[in-house]
């Protein structure tokens, strides 16, 4: 550097060589100041806020976020509750039961169901116990393809593919067709959810026996089990089908234990 400013002096005025100096002497004098000023705070600053004390916490919150490691059905299951508390023995807390199908079905925010189809059937579950249950005691009472077009569209995204779902679905399509004649739900519509229990869960498979009153011909009030058998397929709980005739099996109540719940509950 000093041979090249020696060569420039020749062709440059010659006040350039002290003037050089000098701008070099301010310019160290500046940096030097500058690096000063740069530097102390950082140190004072970097114990009450080190980058390494964030990452965790930023790690934390994407681990803890609903919809990690879920492929859902429905968008609007990533904003519901990952509790996995069991259901076995101390049934979900539910504050709305709507009405859909022929009787009024469960519905929350923090287990499901979170989208609304135009049938009126509620999908969208929480992979859970609670979710599942939420599932069961759903298409127990809204889940009938027989009733309507909208309502055939539902088994597509509420029941389990397969040789019974198919023949589930060419009955359903005789019912409305008039070929076939079909249940007219009057029993379903009058009956109510007291309680269930609960046979089996996985994070795959899923079963419960739904325990209903309903009216009997003779004025009194009977009891009935329905079971329901769940899996999780393509990102949500759908119903499997017990038979390609029957959604669901059915016996009276015999005196079996259960969780009570239900809208009267």
């Amino acid at each position: 550097m000093d041979t090249n400013n020696n060569n420039a002096t020749r062709t440059r005025p010659r006040w350039f060589g002290p003037a050089l100096i000098a701008l070099v002497l301010l310019l160290v004098a500046v940096a030097g100041w500058t690096i000063r000023n740069l530097t102390t705070p950082d140190e004072v600053q970097a114990p009450t806020a080190p980058a390494a004390s964030t990452a965790p916490t930023q790690g934390a919150a994407e681990a803890a976020a609903p919809s990690s490691g879920e492929d859902f059905a429905w968008d609007c299951q990533a904003q519901l509750s990952t509790d996995t508390s069991s259901v076995a023995d101390e049934a979900p807390e539910v504050q709305d039961w709507v009405a859909a199908g022929y009787n009024v079905v469960p519905s929350s925010p923090e287990f499901g169901g979170c989208e609304r189809r135009d049938s009126g059937l509620r999908v969208g579950f929480a992979h859970s116990e609670a979710g599942a249950l939420m599932a069961a005691a759903t298409y127990a009472m809204a889940l009938d393809p027989s009733v309507s077009e909208e309502a055939a569209e539902d088994v597509e995204v509420a029941m389990a593919e397969g040789p019974n779902r198919d023949q589930i679905e060419e009955k359903a399509q005789r019912i409305r067709d008039g070929l076939e004649q079909g249940d007219d739900g009057t029993t379903t519509a009058s009956s109510t959810l007291l309680g269930y229990s609960q046979l089996n869960y996985t994070d795959e498979v899923a079963s419960y026996q739904l325990v209903y009153s309903f009216p009997s011909g003779n004025g009194l009030e009977e009891k009935a089990l329905a079971q329901a058998d769940l899996v999780w397929e393509d990102g949500d709980w759908k119903l499997d089908p017990a038979s390609g005739t029957k959604m669901m099996t059915a016996d009276l109540y015999q005196g079996q234990p259960y969780v009570e719940w239900g809208p009267k509950v």
